[in-house]
């Protein structure tokens, strides 16, 4: 059986919606594929009262795979949580357990930590993590506020500089929107290469999977993976 698709949600920063756009995606995935599994190999800020990012993914996941990674208490950059700990982040142990994952799936969402530039150590950022699982797609998410063209340009630039293929941008509805609300789209469609691929709007996971954009989406990414071998 070949290996399942990989597809890596990252973003401009933290707390910005990547989680729940990742268990949305999930959602809309199942309806194409029978085994969707999604999961966050390194976490910080996992507290006891804490319900864990890779615990909501998880929850919505169509087939589970054995938990794996680094998770840490401290809400800290995973490279200080890591110090911290004594519990250095290896990728060279991360990336043959990702694959592992994908033997078993039709599907593995991987969510990075906080954003793509984000240090995983003094040398290594979430950018070699993702050059190294080499996935199918990589969605870079942000939030549809002032300001985030700058954070998508320089992440983007940052990103061919480091090897890494940016194939979507998904931007997330503020809490608060601003006056560039609802135009960030467009101008980054004027100036980048990227595609925005789907507008997110506010809602739980399972409102947000029945919107036309993330359906759309899910319908899209399942036709260019049935297509390609």
């Amino acid at each position: 059986m070949n290996a399942g698709r990989l597809l890596v949600v990252s973003g401009t920063g933290t707390g910005i919606g990547k989680t729940h756009f990742s268990e949305a995606i999930l959602i809309v995935l199942a309806h194409h594929y029978a085994r969707v599994a999604g999961v966050k190999p390194i976490e910080t800020g996992v507290g006891e009262a804490t319900v864990s990012d890779a615990a909501r993914l998880e929850g919505v996941s169509s087939f589970h795979v054995k938990r794996f990674g680094y998770v840490f208490a401290e809400p800290l950059s995973p490279h200080l949580a890591a110090r911290e700990s004594d519990t250095p982040i290896r990728l060279d142990v991360l990336v043959p357990l990702i694959h592992a994952a994908r033997a078993d799936a039709d599907v593995i969402l991987v969510e990075l930590p906080g954003g793509l530039f984000s240090p995983l150590s003094d040398t290594e950022v979430n950018a070699d993590l993702a050059r190294a699982l080499d996935p199918d797609v990589t969605l870079l998410v942000a939030q549809d506020r002032l300001g985030v063209l700058h954070e998508v340009l320089s992440t983007h630039r940052a990103a061919s500089t480091a090897a890494v293929d940016l194939d979507g941008i998904v931007l997330i509805a503020p809490e608060r929107p601003d006056p560039s609300t609802g135009l960030n789209a467009g101008e980054l469609g004027r100036i980048l290469e990227v595609p925005v691929v789907a507008l997110v709007g506010r809602g739980t996971p399972q409102e947000l999977a029945a919107q036309d954009e993330l359906v759309s989406l899910g319908e899209r990414l399942s036709r260019a993976w049935r297509a390609s071998p």
